[in-house]
């Protein structure tokens, strides 16, 4: 598929105070905020660049029903300054893992269902990322890696944690 953009993005929503949230993603984590979009509906994204793709941090004005996580289970970061994994979950609970460069290249998103084939076949054939292993796929700079797990309970777009990727076709 011809790609408008050479990576996906992640988007994820927080309420209330989401301070402790923007600086863990531009201090700790090492993303470079970029800008704030009003999105409506009470929302303003904060957009954090990492590489090719953007952390696009949701915060919401209202309060956000509780909901289950959804199937995105964790975020992999390459950075050349750790040696080891590093785990840099965020204040929200969402896992975020810096990793040495090399299987990783930019960010790997880990999904997490109970149907592998489908998943990866839905990725390969509609969305024709291609292979980079058994279960890891590419999406120009940025992988998605699909592992099997429970299925998650249905829930809303505006939930705390991960909640969606863009690609921009």
């Amino acid at each position: 598929m011809n790609l408008a953009k050479p990576a996906i993005d992640v988007g994820l929503f927080v309420d209330g105070d989401c301070s402790a949230v923007l600086n863990h993603w531009s201090q700790t984590v090492g993303t470079s905020f970029d800008e704030m979009l009003p999105t409506g509906g009470g929302v303003r994204q904060h957009r954090h660049v990492l590489g090719n793709s953007v952390i696009k941090i949701n915060h919401s004005r209202e309060a956000l029903d509780p909901s289950p996580p959804s199937g995105y289970r964790e975020l992999l970061i390459a950075d050349a300054k750790v040696t080891t994994k590093t785990d840099v979950t965020d204040p929200l609970g969402n896992v975020v893992t810096l990793v040495p460069p090399g299987d990783v290249t930019q960010l790997r998103l880990r999904v997490a269902t109970p149907d592998v084939t489908g998943l990866l076949r839905f990725y390969r054939e509609v969305l024709e990322l291609e292979p980079v292993s058994s279960t890891v796929l590419s999406c120009g700079d940025s992988q998605i890696e699909v592992v099997p797990g429970p299925r998650p309970t249905p829930s809303g777009l505006r939930g705390q944690g991960f909640r969606y990727i863009t690609v921009q076709v």
